[in-house]
């Protein structure tokens, strides 16, 4: 008897009801966020209870929107050797990942109470409540995350299952066997030479993101004993307890409203207008819209599917081959990254003493020198390929263009203004944002209603809570490298470098490396704590090198073959593989050369910040 379609008839309500909850938490918090920003503004008084408040919405996004998410999606994982698999293979590779999922979420269940016990004796500072009004949802969390996993599961074959969880259950077996090991003074191997492999099969199996950053914290914490199991849901919890996160849900809110209104697009179209009658001209407008979009949507993901689905048709009427098309499309998701508004920079304040609002103001400038050098790339193999022009350019038209896209341009505008008048934080910016957006499509636009604008909620607030929880899992990894040494070691590996200009060239190639085997926000999240201080000591600008540092994870995590952004641009623009590698190693050739660049004129990312008294 097959029981998948029971127990999906089962938790189809839990899910419904668990999205419901995730979108009344980003209204909720919305409204409060933007509340307390106007009477700060008008009264100079904060609402007391904001942060306490903002504290249990981000619990919930996090934990209940991140569950959701997995439920409908592979849950941000690379699935390009799992998908090239057939058959009873294809299951015991796919099987496996969700294991290995399974057995970190049921280790972290198991010292859940105990944590959740702690949480009893402690209060909010200002509602006064008990902490376990934040904790719980991370239990309902893990309980949904492993039912769902379970779901997954059994839709495989059943052959592929058992040979899946055999794999898994090795990985387990090594686990404990090297605890009794270490319990009686066996061995005193550093527990990361054995975590490293398990890793990489979490990763080639398609075990979310998150799994695989949680695996790795939960192995060494269990293999060393070198902390309280209890310190694996605890280190989960406390890695969202930044404020600033908040704005990483209204950012991509704000981004998936301008797609779904058609506000994008009407940005796409006026950039069309004015460069499209170039050689190569839609690609070159692919480049400059990615440009202007990326700073309003604030999320890679929703630069490469609003401007790839917004250009994929004039492509196709134009005679572009979608390999050019999408080799285009991912270059330039890789450059967006550094545009403010910028989740990426949101993540990297959030974990280091960096301004966000410094951030944002010093990724314009290096963001632009990538889109030039971009350009010059996309003329260049225009020219070789002799891509034809576009209709001829003609004024009226092109000024035409203008006004229908100014409003949605106003969004970055309010951002940035906001953050450099000192009227809001980031992430009441970031509320500022979403409102304005609501309102310019709403009210301008008119194409946006009820059930749009519950559907730009509920899309973009899922897709928050699984970046949220890759952020919560980081933290229990970046907890098990700290107290390891691998950190220090890493770190005093750099500090034999004496050339400050030698550590940027080699750390940028390894922050490379790391974005796109760890994918973007994980590698900023590992990285920055080891390489910042080193930059800092010898002297490099530590806002340069943070810009630095969400570059070049940036063009990682959208290089060929391993980047999962390079897979999603395929996805989203309908091309092969194999036959796109080629001519997006060919435009990743002139990322390369805008970044080195900007590594030796530092001023392009320090001139702007200086000019309005940021650092």
């Amino acid at each position: 008897m097959d029981v998948t379609p029971i127990l999906r008839r089962r938790l189809d309500p839990v899910a419904w009801v668990a999205e419901a909850l995730v979108i009344l938490a980003i209204i909720a918090n919305i409204a409060v966020t933007f509340s307390n920003t106007l009477l700060r503004y008008t009264t100079q008084q904060d609402l007391p209870w904001n942060q306490d408040i903002s504290t249990i919405i981000l619990s919930i996004i996090t934990f209940l929107g991140a569950p959701s998410y997995f439920r409908r999606s592979s849950g941000m994982a690379y699935n390009a050797l799992v998908e090239k698999a057939v058959g009873t293979r294809r299951d015991a590779l796919q099987a496996c990942g969700l294991a290995i999922f399974l057995g970190v979420c049921c280790i972290a269940l198991l010292a859940y109470p105990r944590f959740f016990a702690s949480q009893r004796t402690q209060s909010l500072a200002v509602l006064g409540v008990s902490s376990v009004f934040v904790a719980v949802w991370l239990g309902i969390g893990l309980v949904l995350l492993s039912l769902y996993t379970i779901e997954k599961l059994l839709a495989l074959c059943r052959k592929g299952v058992l040979a899946g969880i055999g794999m898994a259950a090795v990985i387990a077996a090594v686990t404990l066997v090297l605890r009794w090991l270490y319990d009686r003074g066996y061995t005193e191997v550093d527990p990361f030479i054995p975590i490293v492999p398990a890793l990489v099969i979490a990763f080639i199996t398609g075990t979310p993101v998150a799994g695989i950053l949680a695996l790795g914290g939960t192995m060494f914490f269990v293999i060393s004993d070198a902390a309280p199991i209890s310190v694996i849901p605890s280190a989960i919890q406390f890695g969202i307890s930044s404020f600033v996160l908040l704005a990483v849900p209204f950012f991509m809110v704000a981004g998936v409203m301008m797609e779904i209104t058609g506000m994008a697009r009407r940005m796409v179209e006026m950039v069309q207008a004015w460069v499209g009658h170039w050689r190569g001209g839609l690609l070159m407008a692919e480049v400059l819209a990615t440009y202007l979009f990326s700073g309003v949507s604030g999320s890679k993901a929703a630069d490469v599917a609003t401007i790839g689905t917004v250009m994929k048709e004039p492509m196709k009427r134009e005679g572009y081959p979608p390999t050019e098309f999408v080799a285009v499309l991912a270059a330039s998701a890789a450059m967006a990254e550094t545009v403010p508004p910028s989740v990426a920079m949101l993540i990297l304040g959030s974990v280091t003493s960096l301004s966000v609002g410094a951030l944002f103001i010093a990724g314009f400038l290096p963001a632009a020198m990538l889109a030039v050098t971009l350009m010059i790339g996309v003329k260049i193999r225009s020219h070789a390929n002799n891509y034809h022009k576009g209709v001829p350019f003609a004024l009226w038209p092109a000024l035409r263009s203008i006004p229908p896209a100014l409003p949605a341009a106003g969004v970055p505008v309010l951002v940035i203004g906001g953050l450099v008048g000192g009227i809001a934080s980031p992430t009441e910016s970031a509320s500022f944002a979403v409102i304005y957006g609501f309102a310019a499509a709403a009210f301008v636009y008119r194409t946006l209603g009820l059930r749009s604008f519950i559907e730009a909620l509920r899309e973009a607030t899922l897709i928050a809570g699984m970046v949220l929880l890759m952020v919560a899992t980081s933290n229990l990894f970046v907890q098990a490298i700290v107290i390891d040494g691998l950190g220090r070691t890493l770190a005093s590996a750099f500090t034999a470098i004496s050339d400050p200009t030698l550590f940027l060239f080699v750390s940028v190639t390894v922050l490379i490396v790391l974005g796109f085997v760890l994918e973007g926000f994980p590698a900023i999240l590992v990285a920055a704590p080891i390489f910042l201080p080193v930059a800092e000591r010898l002297g490099i600008n530590t806002l340069q090198f943070g810009i630095l540092l969400i570059m070049a994870t940036g063009i990682g995590v959208m290089m060929p073959p391993i980047g999962i952004g390079f897979y999603i641009s395929c996805a989203v623009g309908g091309s092969p593989v194999n036959a796109t590698i080629r001519p997006s190693l060919f435009y990743n050739v002139f990322l390369f050369l805008g970044l080195i660049i900007v590594i030796l004129v530092p001023e392009i990312t320090l001139w702007l910040p200086r000019q309005f008294g940021m650092k």
